[in-house]
């Protein structure tokens, strides 16, 4: 199964998945990767900023689109919001989900925050071989 890139274009950043939530599921079965599930609005000011800031930073979309499967759930698209309240009932934005390759949630990060802390909570969820370098941000 192919990705479709096209919700977040170019190399340093990191490529979302756009494609309906089941669809997405069975992605997930297929490619056997740990992925995250990125919760947003378009009027959410700090979902704006995290994509601007962070999910454009080079070390995380190396991180993620490595290692990663990357989905959003646009809490304004009805599609999705059904999704939401059938599946996660996340009340906050922006939240971030981490699940594992079996989609056990493992982690989650809540409310606005620096790609530093977006670096460290992704690589605590791949083995130690698999995250590369230190972090060259600032901190």
């Amino acid at each position: 199964m192919a990705q479709d890139t096209t919700a977040v274009p170019g190399r340093d950043t990191v490529r979302f998945v756009h494609m309906p939530y089941d669809t997405f599921s069975a992605l997930v079965r297929f490619e056997n990767k740990p992925y995250i599930i990125l919760f947003t609005a378009s009027w959410c000011v700090p979902c704006q900023r995290i994509k601007k800031e962070v999910f454009t930073n080079p070390q995380i979309a190396s991180l993620v689109n490595d290692n990663y499967l990357a989905y959003y759930i646009d809490l304004e698209n009805f599609d999705d919001l059904e999704v939401n309240s059938r599946l996660f009932h996340v009340e906050q934005l922006p939240t971030i989900y981490f699940f594992d390759p079996r989609s056990r949630l493992i982690d989650k990060a809540v409310g606005f925050f620096d790609a530093h802390y977006m670096w460290r909570k992704l690589r605590e969820h791949i083995p130690p071989s698999q995250r590369g370098a230190d972090w060259q941000g600032e901190d």
